[in-house]
């Protein structure tokens, strides 16, 4: 009896063993997220062990400066344990995290229907979102106007109406600041706000308190650079726009003074050249990504203009792009009727089609992104669809080799 009272508890003491310290019934690793750093010959190779499969990101601080920077990402990724490979130098002496996630889009709310009151609109074409006054900027053209709401909808403002503007020889104070056929607007860098005038083939601006200042490109009188049928819009980090130019199939670099700094594009066959381009967004390291609808694709180049990739996967005639936070993009096709989102090497993540009550997008011309909403330009239902974008994953923190003075 003692003797198999012993067995058993030999047995039971065996199996608390195998349970809690063999590395295959225990919590593994594999389960979690993780990340090591070895330094040798200058080179430093980050091990990374992911959990799920997601996109990754790699962010550094940003050595004197209250700032960080994405050093490598986002990049779609499979489960399992990966070495990436940095030069020595761009890791020492700092430290940063690394994120593995994926986002979740979720239609929540619609804004506007068709006609002419505060929230309607008629086919409008261009949106932006104002970070600094948390405000909706949208192109109306079917109205001829810009109209400004609330993140929430709510109805701020209007500016505009229909009207010729003459920025020749010929002037007429009364329709300075009207507008014909608006396509797109910007939230400035200095609280402004740009227009493309589509049929007055001019940028206008309007100043932080929404009064008409005038034109930003071509200035009066000015008789060497013109535009002709201006579409998409965007201001950058650096406070410079971006105008796609309808017509000559360019897009143009314009200068807060109005002085033109870079030409992309002109119609043609070739990858850097463009057909029908329609809007543009510019990311925080400067790649330029464009519409080019009448391509079927999302062409991607660098600050300086020079032709780096394309994305094409399920797209027939993007209409609108715009890059996040976390570097994805995030594009609309108006013959798919689709908002998709893509990893910047065009892997795509996810898709949808329908609003938050069930009905299908029409026509969407243009997107416009906060932290935490997308702002869908849902022209051919005359409306805005707010979508949800809800970041779920895991963070890792890193510490790069410091350096050692002797």
């Amino acid at each position: 009896m003692k003797v198999t009272n012993r067995l058993s508890m030999l047995f039971i003491v065996a199996v608390f063993i195998i349970i809690f310290c063999h590395p295959v019934l225990a919590v593994k690793d594999s389960d979690k997220m993780w990340t090591t750093i070895d330094t040798a010959s200058g080179t430093s190779v980050f091990t990374i062990n992911l959990p799920i499969d997601g996109c990754l990101t790699i962010i550094g601080e940003v050595n004197g400066r209250n700032k960080i920077e994405r050093i490598w990402g986002p990049r779609f990724m499979k489960k399992g344990t990966y070495r990436l490979s940095f030069p020595e130098s761009k890791l020492t002496n700092r430290k940063g995290t690394v994120e593995l996630y994926n986002i979740k889009l979720t239609p929540f709310k619609e804004t506007g229907s068709r006609g002419k009151g505060e929230r309607q609109f008629d086919n409008p074409t261009g949106i932006d979102y104002d970070v600094s006054r948390k405000e909706i900027l949208i192109a109306d053209s079917g109205n001829d106007r810009i109209v400004r709401l609330g993140k929430d909808g709510r109805f701020i403002a209007k500016h505009g109406g229909f009207g010729l503007s003459y920025t020749g020889s010929k002037k007429s104070d009364e329709s300075e600041d009207s507008l014909n056929n608006p396509y797109d607007v910007a939230a400035g860098g200095f609280s402004n706000f740009y227009i493309s005038d589509y049929n007055n083939n001019r940028i206008a601006i309007y100043d932080s308190y929404k009064s008409y200042k005038g034109n930003l490109y071509p200035k009066q009188n000015d008789r060497r650079n013109k535009l002709n049928k201006p579409k998409g819009i965007v201001s950058d980090y650096e406070n410079n726009i971006w105008i796609v130019d309808g017509r000559s199939d360019f897009v143009y670099k314009i200068s807060p003074n109005s002085t033109k700094l870079l030409e992309i594009g002109g119609f043609g066959y070739s990858e850097k050249q463009l057909k029908s381009p329609t809007q543009i967004d510019v990311g925080i390291d400067g790649s330029v990504y464009i519409a080019d609808r009448g391509k079927s694709r999302i062409a991607v180049f660098d600050r300086l203009g020079l032709y780096k990739y394309e994305i094409k996967d399920s797209l027939r005639a993007p209409t609108g792009v715009a890059v996040d936070n976390d570097g994805l993009i995030v594009v609309c096709d108006d013959t798919t009727n689709e908002l998709s989102l893509y990893t910047p090497k065009g892997i795509r993540l996810s898709v949808i089609t329908e609003a938050s009550n069930g009905s299908n997008f029409k026509k969407p011309s243009d997107v416009a992104l906060c932290d935490d909403t997308i702002f869908l330009l849902d022209s051919g239902n005359h409306r805005i669809v707010h979508i949800k974008r809800e970041k779920e994953g895991f963070v890792a923190s890193w510490q790069g080799p410091t350096t050692v003075l002797e």
